[in-house]
């Protein structure tokens, strides 16, 4: 009798194990789809807004040009601190391009007096850089004619900084 005991006992405690098993790898793979389904339901919604962000933006340039303006360096407002920044347009026409590179020196002379309208309080906001651009293409459009050759009337797409160096 003793033998039937340990063997039964033994048989009884492998089931116990083997259910025990079964039931954590059922709980882990409900938990794994749970998990699964909130961050997938997560990223559906945030698909919508990501769409609106890019419909705000114009459509990409299947072929941009791009007019480097070079390096500039200016001493920023307050008279202690310096700025070095390497420049770049990009532009949506040819024609508008040439135009440009034509007038180069005018370009430069504009971005000259945009930069050392500057700060170091300017220059340290976290949207300056982009009310920077923003004043650039306003400034730099100001010497296209008012009737130009070419389609697009906002030829300058970007301003693209390559190096901005406060010291």
């Amino acid at each position: 009798m003793a033998d039937e005991e340990g063997g039964g006992g033994g048989g009884g405690g492998s089931k116990k194990k083997l259910i025990i098993i079964i039931v954590a790898v059922v709980l882990l793979l409900v938990i794994g789809i749970v998990v699964f389904m909130l961050m997938s339901g997560e990223e559906e919604e945030q698909l919508p807004e990501e769409e609106m962000q890019v419909t705000d933006v114009a459509e990409p340039l299947a072929e941009p040009i791009f007019l480097p303006l070079e390096s500039f360096v200016v001493n920023l407002k307050d008279g202690r601190r310096f700025l070095k920044t390497t420049i770049q347009l990009m532009l949506s026409e040819p024609a508008a391009a040439a135009y440009l590179t034509v007038r180069l020196v005018e370009i430069k002379d504009i971005v000259l007096a945009e930069l050392q309208e500057l700060s170091v309080e300017d220059v340290k906001q976290s949207d300056a850089r982009e009310d920077l651009r923003q004043r650039l293409i306003s400034a730099i459009s100001q010497i296209f004619p008012s009737e130009p050759e070419w389609e697009d009337p906002e030829p300058i797409r970007k301003v693209l900084f390559e190096e901005f160096v406060i010291q």
